[in-house]
């Protein structure tokens, strides 16, 4: 297109040409998605305000332009909006919006969705400037891909409204996108593990083990032990098996829990999976050892359903009766210690995940879109939900209507009120005293979170259950993975996904857990 002057007219700026531009800083970077996402209410066309950001710079334009924009925006309905995924979705919420409504004033419409779509749905809905929710919650994985259609918490209030200090110190670390924090945690999920005393405590099976394997029986603390205690116990004859993990869909949190375990006891920085130019780190030794590990546990487990061990199914066979121990999440014994849905309760204690390492696959936080039309009445909802009675009553709900999981410092330094079902057996204490030890350990992986780690991660999950399966050995799995990380990165541009890895890597050495 050319202008009378016969000068080349420049054409209007996309927005994806403008995404992967390689040299814009971070200010620009961050500016240019928040213009891109922003509701204009009609004061201003897309069109023009990003061509505006294109002539100008799209901090400037933000500057000039945001502070209107979000008073239009804000000047919306009185109710908030609050989805959340089916599991998070429990009958509590609705006593919580009456409270909530008489409190402030404000009207609350808590909405559910599928888990299975907390993902894609969010993220167009983000993209397209269309808010389905004033707040909304999500794995903190996902915070490099929604970070840029998010609101710093901080531009809308005070993290210490949301009493984020008695948020245990490696949740805090999550729901972090170039340096600001975008999400809260609501469900602290962390790696422990839940064993059958009528097992591990009986003197004749005591003395068997010992006489097998030539130490004592006990929780495992290395990955040794906890194959041996495995194999020691599986016995199909008599409808036992020693451990069970999901080898569908959440396939990432054992594999990579085994990763980072292998990479502990060679002295590595654990779970880093790429190098400082974004180069994958898979086929390798430790790499290798874990998912050939990942593979073994199968046969330990019962073996219809071992190669594709559903979350939930994974669940059911241990209250049954029919696992030994499972290194799983804190649902686990939260479920196996309830008498009304568990065959063990009563038989079971929790024992710290084997491994040097505590590992956090998971879990849920809840942000603010940058495109929600009552901030402020979101944050609201945030910070009632954050205080230590509603979110102790949250957790406290039965395993049949809660999947929510202690995230707060408080909740473990009074489980009486955080699990009163379990409070006068004993357990609920030692299932505080095993997850504060845990989350106080030296070392703590953060998952990632970078832009594109749900690609990262489906990679992953495809090519771990083709070498369970027997389809690809652990090599050829891990070199098909590497493949696609490579894609993936160029996909979302290397130059930047570096320096949001480097922003990751940085955290962890920060905070002591890589050195």
């Amino acid at each position: 297109m050319r202008r009378a002057d016969g000068r080349s007219r420049p054409e209007p700026a996309r927005e994806e040409k403008m995404y992967r531009l390689k040299n814009r800083v971070r200010a620009e970077t961050r500016a240019l998605d928040q213009l891109s996402s922003i509701d204009t209410g009609g004061l201003i066309s897309r069109r023009e305000l990003m061509r505006r950001a294109s002539a100008f710079g799209a901090t400037a334009t933000l500057a000039t332009f945001g502070g209107v924009l979000r008073a239009a925006a804000q000047s919306g309905s009185g109710t908030v909006r609050v989805g959340l995924d089916s599991g998070a979705f429990t009958p509590i919420l609705q006593t919580f919006a009456t409270e909530f409504r008489e409190a402030t004033g404000i009207e609350v419409e808590f909405l559910s969705y599928p888990l299975g779509n907390m993902y894609d749905q969010n993220l167009l809905a983000l993209r397209q400037g269309e808010a389905r929710f004033d707040v909304f919650d999500f794995w903190p994985n996902f915070t490099g891909d929604f970070g840029p259609f998010l609101t710093p918490l901080e531009e809308i209030g005070s993290l210490a409204d949301l009493n984020f200090d008695d948020i245990a110190k490696p949740f805090r670390l999550l729901n972090i996108y170039e340096g600001k924090t975008v999400g809260v945690m609501i469900d602290g999920d962390l790696f422990i593990n839940t064993l059958r005393t009528d097992l591990f405590e009986d003197e004749a099976e005591m003395a068997a083990f010992s006489a097998r394997y030539g130490y004592d029986l006990a929780a495992p603390r290395n990955w040794q032990e906890y194959r041996d205690t495995a194999e020691f116990f599986t016995r199909p004859d008599q409808g036992l098996h020693g451990a069970v993990e999901v080898t569908s869909f959440f396939v990432y949190a054992f594999f990579i829990n085994q990763l980072v375990q292998a990479g502990a006891e060679k002295g590595e920085r654990y779970g880093e999976l790429f190098d400082e130019q974004m180069r994958p780190q898979l086929v390798n030794d430790t790499a290798i050892a874990a998912l050939d590990r990942y593979r073994e546990m199968t046969a330990f487990m019962p073996q219809e359903l071992a190669m594709a061990m559903p979350w939930d199914v994974g669940r059911q066979v241990f209250f049954e009766g029919q696992i030994a121990q499972a290194n799983w999440w804190t649902d686990m014994p939260k479920g196996a210690a309830d008498p009304s849905i568990s065959d063990v309760a009563g038989r079971i204690k929790c024992a710290p995940s084997w491994g040097d390492v505590t590992v956090l696959p998971y879990g849920r936080a809840m942000g603010i879109p940058a495109n929600s039309t009552n901030k402020e009445g979101a944050f609201a909802v945030m910070a009632w939900i954050q205080q230590s009675q509603n979110a102790n009553r949250w957790v406290a709900e039965t395993f049949s209507q809660s999947l929510m999981d202690p995230w707060r410092t408080s909740m473990f330094d009074k489980p009486e009120s955080t699990f009163p079902l379990q409070a006068e057996s004993g357990f609920a204490q030692n299932f505080a005293d095993v997850s504060k030890g845990l989350l106080a350990a030296d070392k703590v992986y953060l998952d990632i979170s970078i832009p594109g780690t749900n690609r990262y991660l489906s990679s992953m999950i495809q090519h771990v259950q083709r070498a369970v399966t027997g389809q690809a050995t652990s090599q050829e799995a891990l070199q098909a993975m590497e493949a696609e990380f490579e894609e993936t990165t160029e996909i979302f541009n290397r130059e930047r996904q570096i320096g949001h890895y480097d922003e990751y890597r940085q955290r962890m050495i920060d905070n002591g857990y890589w050195s």
